[in-house]
C-alpha cells in the first residue's frame, strides 16, 4: 500500500496509510471494550442492589422458657436494613449502577477521540467505584461469616441456620457485587494501559 506521505527533504519517512488506520482502529477497539465492561458492571451492580434491597425473611421460632410450661412461638424477621453492612452494600451498588449508566451514556455520545481530558475523569471515578464496591463487599462478607458460623470468642451465635433464605439471598447479592467490582477494576486497568501507551507515543 502506498504511503500517505513520502520521505521529506531530511530523509524522515512519514507514516503509511496502514499505520494511520491502525491508530484509528485501536482507540475504537478500546472504546468498545470499555463500553462492554460498563454494561457488565451496570448489570451486575443493579442486580446486586435489587437482590439485596428486597431481601427479607420471617421465621417462627419455638421458645421454651420452663419445662413445665408450654412452648411459645415467636416470629423472627430478618431484613436487609437491620444491618449497616447490608445497607452499605445495597447503597454502594445502587450508586455504582447509576454511575455505570451515566458513564455508558457519555461513552456512547462522545466522539471516541479518547483525549486525556476525557479519559482521566472517568479513570478517577472508576477508581472511586472500585474502592467503594470492594469495601462494601468486604464488610458484607465479614458480617456474613459471623451470621454463617458465629463467633465463639465474642459469644455471637450463628443465625443462618434460622433464616437460611435470607443468608442465601445475601450471598447472591455479594457475588453479583463482586462481579461488578471486577468489571470496574478492568475498566481502570484498560484506561491505565491506554494512557500509558499514549504517553509513550508522545514521549517518542
Amino acid at each position: 500500500m502506498e504511503s500517505q506521505y513520502k520521505a521529506n527533504m531530511d530523509g524522515v519517512v512519514m507514516r503509511s496509510t496502514t499505520d494511520v488506520k491502525m491508530e484509528v482502529m485501536k482507540p475504537n477497539k478500546m472504546r468498545y471494550y470499555g463500553m462492554g465492561l460498563r454494561i457488565v458492571g451496570l448489570v451486575f451492580t443493579l442486580v446486586a442492589a435489587v437482590v439485596g434491597g428486597v431481601n427479607k425473611e420471617t421465621k417462627m421460632m419455638t421458645l421454651s422458657i420452663f419445662q413445665t410450661l408450654p412452648s411459645i412461638h415467636v416470629p423472627v424477621t430478618a431484613k436487609w436494613f437491620y444491618m449497616s453492612s447490608s445497607v452499605y452494600l445495597v447503597v454502594s451498588n445502587a450508586i455504582a449502577s447509576s454511575y455505570a449508566a451515566v458513564s455508558l451514556a457519555y461513552s456512547v455520545t462522545r466522539d471516541g477521540s479518547n483525549k486525556n481530558g476525557s479519559v482521566l475523569p472517568l479513570l478517577l471515578l472508576d477508581l472511586i467505584m472500585v474502592a467503594m464496591l470492594f469495601s462494601a463487599n468486604g464488610a458484607a462478607l465479614a458480617v456474613g461469616e459471623i451470621g454463617l458460623h458465629g463467633n465463639s470468642h465474642a459469644h455471637w451465635n450463628k443465625v443462618c441456620n434460622v433464616v437460611k433464605n435470607f443468608c442465601v439471598q445475601s450471598g447472591a447479592s455479594i457475588v453479583m457485587s463482586m462481579l461488578g467490582s471486577f468489571a470496574f477494576l478492568w475498566l481502570v486497568v484498560l484506561a491505565s494501559l491506554n494512557l500509558h501507551k499514549r504517553c509513550g507515543q508522545f514521549g517518542n
